[in-house]
């Protein structure tokens, strides 16, 4: 079955601590179906520099804790779902996340084994 709708996945790494925010307004504006997990990363800024007062160093090696959230939608409600998690997500300080968007062409459901292909 072709479907000639584009079809998107959002991949958004967040603060942990703004994840009840976002979800709850993605829920608002009618996007239920999410996933979400904790994860440990670190983007351009190093990770946190933390002294050890024994040794007298400083690491910057470290993994942060963030929320990755996924999700799928049709391009018409893209950018409602862009904006909605950037306005929830953002602190306006280094280390916010990131938010990657990519084209779904095919998808299956296991139990049918229905295959439904998306327009490119």
């Amino acid at each position: 079955m072709m479907i000639e709708l584009l079809m998107k996945k959002i991949e958004a790494y967040i603060r942990d601590h703004k994840f009840e925010d976002v979800k709850n307004a993605l829920i608002k504006v009618g996007i239920s179906g999410i996933t979400a997990y904790p994860v440990l990363g670190r983007g351009n800024q190093i990770g946190k520099g933390v002294t050890d007062s024994k040794l007298g160093i400083i690491t910057e090696d470290i993994l942060i804790p963030k929320r990755k959230i996924e999700l799928f939608c049709i391009e018409e409600e893209l950018d409602k779902i862009l904006e909605t998690i950037m306005t929830r997500a953002s602190t306006g300080n280094v280390g916010d996340g990131k938010i990657f968007v990519s084209d779904i062409s095919e998808v299956i459901k296991i139990r049918t084994q229905e295959r439904i292909k998306f327009k490119a």
